[in-house]
């Protein structure tokens, strides 16, 4: 079904009423929409932008439906009531609750990159789970990169959108405005466990930072955080099996929610920088033994937190 995200405000004065039953919708009803004080229907037309894509490029008949999204985490299930060359209007049907997002919250801190490229990490990354991006000017970066207008960060917005409609969430990633990194430093929310991957760090990999942040805590209800901790040594491996961190018979872990990843520019990081961070509690990691592309590394670094901590 065609997700859409659509202004707050036309979807603000929509109560939801438990109880109600409509032929059209083809799914179970949760909350059904009430209508608005003094109409007869829960009939509201679509933005003209949004209109002209239901009707033109996806050519959907009356009676199809689609849900529309308000970025409040819920969904309202609509169905198209009336089209015509200056108008589509929709029938809104139910709002519900929307996917959930990810039981980690990773903050993207990248460094900005030549314009097709640092798209290609909002698009990819909205579709992983990302939850905030916030370009990072680096002593590497190209100059001129820094002057993004508000006709480039409308693009950027436009393509974190579509991205969060074709990957099924409810929620926009946030787009933070462009800042030097001593600024993204000072901004490292408490509790959260931020990481730098470098091409010159060799010893502590990223799972291993993830993985030692996992601590066994009795009290199941415990608030999941773990403290920045300063650069620490990767643990000792050995040929046997390694021990899981918790087990079913073992207390619940206290994890991380919110993942810092620093991501430098094409031109990677300067010394400098990694020592700065570091004096900010950011840990050094590597992603292996292959030199990867700013890009690249962001994706990879990204999978791979969702696929440690995401569930």
């Amino acid at each position: 079904m065609h997700r859409f995200f659509v202004p707050p405000e036309l979807l603000a004065n929509l109560a939801p009423a438990r109880g109600a039953t409509t032929s059209l919708s083809q799914e179970p009803l949760g909350n059904v929409v009430a209508p608005l004080a003094g109409a007869r229907s829960n009939l509201i037309s679509l933005p003209k932008s949004l209109a002209h894509q239901v009707r033109d490029v996806l050519r959907l008949h009356t009676g199809e439906q689609l849900l529309l999204l308000d970025n409040s985490g819920d969904e309202i299930l609509a169905a198209i009531a009336t089209t015509s060359k200056t108008a589509v209007e929709v029938h809104l049907l139910e709002r519900r609750p929307g996917k959930s997002e990810p039981a980690v919250r990773i903050i993207l801190c990248q460094g900005l990159l030549k314009s097709a490229r640092f798209e290609w990490v909002l698009e990819k990354g909205t579709e992983l789970g990302v939850s905030v991006f916030s370009p990072i000017l680096f002593r590497r970066s190209m100059a001129g990169l820094e002057d993004a207008g508000p006709t480039k960060i409308q693009r950027w917005q436009r393509i974190i959108q579509e991205a969060a409609e074709q990957s099924g969430r409810s929620r926009l990633p946030e787009l933070l405005p462009i800042h030097p990194l001593i600024h993204a430093l000072n901004d490292i929310p408490p509790n959260a466990l931020a990481i730098m991957p470098w091409e010159e760090e060799h010893a502590l990999t990223l799972h291993d930072a993830l993985t030692t942040s996992i601590r066994p805590t009795g009290n199941v209800g415990a608030t999941l955080a773990v403290a920045r901790s300063s650069q620490t040594p990767p643990p000792a491996r050995s040929s046997q099996t390694p021990t899981p961190a918790w087990s079913p018979q073992t207390p619940p872990p206290h994890l991380p929610t919110t993942i810092v990843l620093f991501i430098g520019p094409e031109g990677g990081l300067m010394p400098e920088e990694v020592a700065l961070a570091q004096r900010y509690g950011v840990q050094v990691v590597t992603l292996g033994f292959h030199i990867l592309r700013a890009e690249t590394a962001a994706l990879a670094a990204v999978a791979n937190v969702m696929y440690d901590l995401g569930r």
